[in-house]
């Protein structure tokens, strides 16, 4: 599951303010590059701690306090990304503070709490495999083929030459069977390549 897009939360404690920024991060240079920006964006802060979640195995993990306690902001807010079952995820926490000190715990509890509320806020993505098939068949099989695939797959392009060429991609395993029988042997699809789908969850 991913972020669909970057996502901000802001909440007041004690006075001071808290703004969580979230951006997927196929990398640690563009976690690092998100967190410059947001470094930028808010020049005057006191604060700018920061957590990331990356790599094809999530085996990339860095958080940094920024001048907080140890261990008060980035551990917390690494521990909210790894709860939240998100993965490729970059969460930056802006801190102004009030004038009011939180203490250890209530610090902790600021930057893994406001992390952990927009993880579950944000419009998330799961990435489905798929494969993606070409078919060809005459012009009076186009209503039986492209009704099926409307209703099953997702169609990429359609070509019309001598025949019709459908290009559409499908998580159904037994889409080219499906094909077959519909078409009584008279057409097969043909695989193409594996790809990923993004669905909204």
């Amino acid at each position: 599951m991913r972020l669909k897009y970057p996502y901000r939360k802001e909440v007041t404690i004690s006075k001071s303010r808290f703004i969580a920024c979230l951006s997927p991060a196929e990398n640690e240079e563009e976690a690092r590059a998100f967190f410059a920006g947001i470094r930028k964006e808010f020049p005057d802060s006191t604060h700018v701690c920061t957590a990331f979640v990356t790599g094809d195995n999530s085996e990339l993990q860095r958080s940094s306090d920024n001048g907080e306690p140890s261990g008060t902001a980035g551990m917390p807010m690494l521990e909210a990304i790894r709860h939240s079952g998100c993965e490729k995820t970059a969460a930056a926490v802006v801190r102004y503070f009030g004038g009011v000190k939180l203490g250890t715990g209530g610090l902790v509890r600021a930057y893994g709490g406001i992390v952990s509320e927009a993880l579950k806020e944000a419009p998330k993505v799961e990435e489905i495999p798929c494969s993606v098939y070409a078919v060809s068949y005459p012009y009076e099989l186009s209503g039986t083929i492209e009704g099926y695939l409307r209703k099953s797959a997702e169609i990429i392009d359609i070509q019309y030459d001598e025949k019709v060429t459908c290009f559409f991609r499908t998580r159904e395993e037994n889409a080219p069977d499906r094909i077959r029988d519909l078409s009584r042997g008279a057409c097969e699809a043909e695989f193409l390549r594996r790809e990923y789908m993004q669905v909204t969850v």
